[in-house]
């Protein structure tokens, strides 16, 4: 079995699991890029 995630997860964070017979598989997302405001200046 394979499933596509998407890029915005913690890939190195993924944890599976297995209990009576039951995968449970935990995939944390990554946090969203704050906003930058770049001051630009002229020559």
């Amino acid at each position: 079995m394979r499933a596509l995630l998407p890029t915005d997860v913690k890939a190195e964070e993924i944890k599976a699991t297995l209990a009576d017979g039951i995968l449970t598989v935990t995939v944390p997302k990554a946090r969203a890029a704050e906003p930058r405001h770049i001051e630009i200046t002229g020559a």
